[in-house]
């Protein structure tokens, strides 16, 4: 086998296994990112641009590949969420205008919507890092093993630190009503 068709095999062979975790992992990783940063098309941009990091630097060891795409897709989310607030205290300090947006198809159910997911990420913004982390990835419907993976810590306390979280959460919740 030559040298060129050993590399267009391998490359076939990469392109494959880019579809294959773009289909498995897809669809959570665009909840996740979602959930973080509230805007679809944001979330779109972010989550191809996850799977984009994969093809161009793959993890060393593809035995968790769930787990490192969702710390990527956290990183890539958070560091949106921190560009967008610097781009609005810009926009402040020079006097300009919030941007337009069509109004909603129902203005109250938009506003109950809008409500509700403002204080939800209210509170997630009062815990600490780790545990609002745990729970949008968990509420995203990420397994266990990966929420672990992502996250840096042992498989077997994830379950107990998710319980914590959720009660934290609970509790700062019916706190704000």
């Amino acid at each position: 086998m030559t040298e060129s068709n050993r590399a267009a095999a391998q490359r076939v062979e990469r392109e494959a296994a880019l579809e294959s975790a773009f289909l498995e992992h897809y669809t959570r990783v665009f909840g996740v990112l979602y959930r973080l940063v509230g805007e679809r098309a944001e979330a779109e941009d972010l989550a191809l641009e996850t799977f984009w990091r994969l093809w161009e630097r793959a993890p060393a060891r593809a035995e968790n590949l769930g787990g490192w795409l969702y710390r990527v897709a956290l990183r890539l989310g958070y560091n949106a969420l921190r560009a967008a607030k610097r781009r609005a205290q810009y926009e402040t300090s020079a006097g300009r205008e919030a941007l337009d947006f069509d109004p909603p198809p129902d203005p109250a159910q938009e506003a109950e919507r809008a409500e509700a997911q403002g204080r939800v990420r209210a509170v997630l913004s009062l815990m600490p890092e780790r545990d609002a982390q745990l729970l949008l990835l968990r509420h995203s419907g990420v397994a266990y093993k990966d929420l672990a993976a992502a996250l840096n810590l042992a498989p077997n306390s994830i379950g107990t630190l998710l319980a914590r979280a959720e009660q934290e959460f609970e509790r700062l919740y019916r706190q704000g009503e």
